[in-house]
């Protein structure tokens, strides 16, 4: 199986009994490749995971593709406040509440977001936990502005500490 990285994620290096974190992943094709070095790791991912030994376990020098759901779409409009509503022109939301999300590409740059909440949903619009109120002039530019849905992954080192790598894949179809 041939595999194409579409994107990157710091390592992290839980050590002991303390669970790492990672960054938000603002998933762009919902496949996680998860690998291990000389130390196996329990790993969850999810909106704020914190990984125990109940969760899924990596042996050491291994690796794994896990896939997400993955929910992006097209902004048209955006309304500050104390909370933001996202507007898409789809009349079909694929968001759902609890799930956490970052807007790209839109401007001024304070209303892009990394890693919030979406409190509400209707077929053509969410509510994100984002206090926009001092953000002005908000554009959707050339339709560019997207609004997709993050995850972070979680690692508890199997025993003394570990490096956990985390990328996001697509596989690439054999010629």
């Amino acid at each position: 199986m041939a595999l194409r990285i579409v994107q990157t994620v710091p390592k992290i290096e839980p050590t002991g009994a303390s669970p790492s974190l990672s960054d938000p992943i603002v998933l762009r094709s919902g496949y996680i490749r998860i690998s291990t070095g000389s130390t196996g790791a329990y790993v969850a991912i999810g909106t704020s995971p914190v990984a125990t030994e109940d969760d899924f376990h990596l042996p050491p020098w291994n690796n794994e593709v896990l896939k997400e759901r993955l929910a992006r779409q097209k902004i048209i409009g955006i309304t500050t406040g104390t909370t933001t509503t996202v507007n898409f022109a789809a009349n079909q939301c694929s968001f759902e509440v609890g799930d956490y999300v970052s807007i790209r590409d839109a401007s001024p740059a304070g209303i892009n977001t990394t890693h919030v909440p979406v409190l509400s949903i209707t077929d053509s619009s969410v509510v994100i936990g984002y206090d926009s109120s001092s953000v002005t002039n908000v554009q959707v530019l050339n339709n560019q502005a997207t609004l997709a849905r993050t995850v972070k992954v979680s690692a508890l080192s199997a025993g003394g500490g570990s490096d956990v790598s985390i990328c996001e894949v697509v596989q690439l179809v054999s010629e």
